[in-house]
């Protein structure tokens, strides 16, 4: 992928053979996991009859497991190649969801649910390390702008081929999403076994970079911890907004799911213009000092609502969604460019699994501390989450100088992003 500039504006355009490669693998297997995520509970629920309470519990404790993996399959990205790695993890999941059809009862799903959860999540880690390796560095960011925006375009159209078939409301019809899901990880799998391994130079053999070394980059762990903060945002949509409408007020209980679709239009037409500002360390910090200003202000305006004008309530929750969509965004952008700039050439795998690491920080607490708060303390709930984004905010500007700078000193426990970093050191 290419930054090019049309009409006076800079836009990222897959020109490249491996670039091309990658856009329609990913487009590929994001149908597959619309599909999947659209089907699966119901079929696990309904059509094999364990219990809904078992089946959430089992997701629940696949994504703490994960946590810790993510690491591991970072620096075993490292060793054995990027390319290798997405290959092998795509492999393991298109077998997990197959054996998927074949589960019976409930301690199979919970297997089942660990070994996927790996697999998928795994995968993921490996992909970006894979950007890493095919993509240039000062390109890296608009790469996985483009590849944020055709996932996201691709689960919204999994997701209306799942509808579809759920709409049968037959075994045999929900059983075949797990079967297309599958099927459409195998060929993105084909798609990404032809992409080139990495030249291996011989700074990158002689530079080690382990597991240790990567958790000792304070800067760069606090700084992945702050995005996963700030990917509250999406806790707040999906689950903090439906329960306020539900629960604490007057506003049709279906309002939550017409959001979340505006903000899934919006993530897909905005990603990529508002990726154009996170490729420089300034740009990228003023877009993470955004996106918590942006998270409080959405925080006050649903807390408004709790007035009992609907005229109030249905602005203010279209701003608010509004500015968790920019957040989003701004996040996103931002944390690309320091997942990757900060992190060194050749431990890109292993500094990716300690970001995802942290920037998952928000599926662990998110839905407990978003519910307790909005439910319990109401308004105040809200205004209390504002302020603590507020002071997100303010402190994403000096965590992203304190990372930036730790490149210059060896002895700080961080590893130099590249032999010609961007700051002027002294």
């Amino acid at each position: 992928m290419v930054d090019t500039v049309v009409e006076g504006r800079r836009t990222f355009v897959p020109t490249s053979r491996e670039s091309r490669i990658m856009a329609v693998a990913t487009l590929l297997a994001s149908i597959g996991f619309g599909i999947y995520t659209t089907g699966s509970v119901l079929y696990f629920t309904r059509f094999v009859g364990l219990p809904a309470t078992q089946v959430g519990l089992g997701l629940s404790v696949a994504g703490v497991v994960w946590l810790p993996l993510s690491v591991l399959v970072g620096r075993f990205a490292d060793r054995v190649g990027a390319r290798r790695a997405t290959v092998m993890t795509g492999l393991l999941q298109v077998a997990f969801l197959l054996l998927a059809t074949q589960v019976r009862t409930v301690p199979q799903f919970y297997v089942l649910a660990v070994l996927l959860a790996a697999a998928e999540q795994g995968g993921w880690v490996c992909r970006e390390a894979l950007v890493a390796d095919i993509i240039e560095r000062e390109e890296r960011v608009g790469a996985a702008a483009v590849v944020r925006s055709l996932f996201n375009t691709g689960v919204v159209l999994g997701s209306l081929a799942g509808g579809a078939a759920l709409a049968l409301d037959t075994r045999a019809a929900v059983a075949g999403l797990l079967i297309a899901s599958a099927s459409l990880g195998a060929v993105a799998t084909a798609a990404y076994s032809r992409l080139p391994e990495k030249r291996r130079t011989g700074a990158d053999i002689d530079i080690r970079v382990g597991i240790r070394q990567a958790l000792r980059d304070r800067p760069y762990v606090v700084l992945s911890l702050l995005c996963g903060l700030l990917a509250m945002s999406d806790t707040i949509l999906v689950v903090g907004v439906p329960l306020w409408i539900t629960l604490r007020t007057t506003l049709p209980h279906g309002l939550g799911a017409w959001l979340f679709g505006l903000n899934s239009l919006l993530v897909v037409v905005l990603q990529i213009r508002v990726s154009r500002g996170a490729e420089t360390p300034e740009g990228a910090r003023r877009l993470l000092t955004r996106a918590g200003a942006a998270v409080a202000v959405a925080c006050v305006l649903v807390a408004v609502t709790a007035v009992r004008s609907p005229a109030v309530g249905y602005v203010c929750l279209v701003l608010a969604v509004l500015a968790l969509t920019m957040s989003e965004l701004w996040s996103s952008a931002s944390s690309w460019n320091f997942r990757y700039s900060l992190a060194p050439e050749a431990g890109q795998g292993v500094y990716g699994g300690v970001f995802a690491l942290g920037s998952s920080l928000h599926l662990a607490v998110g839905p407990a501390v978003v519910t307790a708060l909005t439910q319990q303390a109401a308004g105040t709930g809200w205004l209390l989450l504002a302020g603590v984004f507020a002071l997100v905010s303010l402190v994403c500007g000096p965590t992203a100088d304190w990372a930036e700078r730790s490149r210059c000193r060896p002895g700080s426990g961080a590893l130099v992003a590249s032999p010609k970093t961007r700051l002027e050191c002294p």
